[in-house]
């Protein structure tokens, strides 16, 4: 009796299927399952790293933004001064319990941060190198700070008043008069240089080019001026730039109407700004050339 070959052909196929369904019922094998599980664990090792690196750079940006912070409050302290105002010593207690505050919590941060990747599977050196470059600097302004406390001890302020911190609610509250008044100092900074043209152009402020033998020869500011090669000045506070020489020319652009230059005795004396709103407008730089 011949079998037909269309039923061979059902028969090989339902086979396989059944071949298939025990497979299924038996699940994966164990080597299937360790690759699986071995995928697992190495995308939870990616995600934690990706994590920790994420959050220490976030806190990394926090801790120097403290640091510019304090910084800052250092310099608004006016711990030279014999004598001090009512209103200068409480503006002083703010500031120091500001900073104070400001270290506690980045010395914490960077702590937190050390135990962090102690405890982690991440193995970076930048990361436990800009760890210590922070913890070096936290010391260095913990030791500055210091020396700014004994000042003010000598100032008949109490101990307990130069080592007070402020609360949560009143650190945020601090930080954030501090951000705005920060923006403001920043918005009414400006940079001024004042010199002879082989001065203003070997101190990298001025750029010269073209000309013939001098002649035809244009003078700009430089594109990479440094700021550490001009003086800093507060908008606010200061309207006169001193000048020296019998001639002035300056190289940036301010409106004819909102300065003068005013002479004695036959010498330039001083740049007067008439309207500092529209004599900044252009520029927060001022190049005078003088001759």
């Amino acid at each position: 009796m011949r079998i037909p070959i269309t039923f061979l052909r059902h028969m090989g196929f339902t086979g396989l299927v059944a071949l298939g369904l025990v497979a299924c019922q038996n699940g994966p094998s164990e080597s299937e399952k360790a690759a699986l599980s071995e995928n697992e664990r190495l995308k939870t090792d990616v995600q934690d790293r990706d994590s920790l690196i994420a959050d220490m750079t976030r806190s990394f940006g926090d801790i120097e933004q403290n640091l510019a912070m304090i910084e800052d409050r250092e310099k608004l302290l006016p711990a030279d001064e014999a004598s001090l105002t009512v209103d200068q010593r409480e503006r002083i207690m703010r500031d120091i319990q500001l900073m104070n505050s400001l270290m506690q919590e980045s010395r914490d941060r960077v702590a937190e941060l050390t135990k962090k990747l102690d405890k982690s599977k991440v193995d970076s050196g930048a990361l436990r190198k800009k760890l210590k470059a922070l913890d070096s600097e936290l010391a260095s302004r913990d030791s500055a700070i210091t020396l700014m406390k004994d000042e003010l001890l000598a100032k008949d302020f109490k101990i307990e008043e130069v080592n007070q911190k402020l609360t949560a609610f009143e650190l945020e509250m601090a930080r954030r008069e501090a951000t705005i008044e920060q923006l403001g100092n920043e918005m009414h900074t400006a940079w001024y240089a004042v010199g002879s043209a082989k001065e203003l152009e070997a101190n990298g402020v001025v750029k010269r080019d073209g000309g013939v033998l001098g002649i035809g020869r244009t003078t700009a500011l430089s594109d990479a001026v440094a700021s550490n090669n001009l003086r800093t000045i507060d908008t606010r506070a200061i309207d006169r730039i001193p000048l020296e020489g019998k001639k002035v020319e300056l190289v940036t652009e301010h409106p004819s109407g909102s300065y003068e230059i005013v002479k004695e005795a036959d010498k330039l004396a001083y740049i007067m700004i008439k309207d500092p709103d529209a004599f900044w407008k252009l520029s927060h730089y001022l190049v005078a050339e003088v001759r």
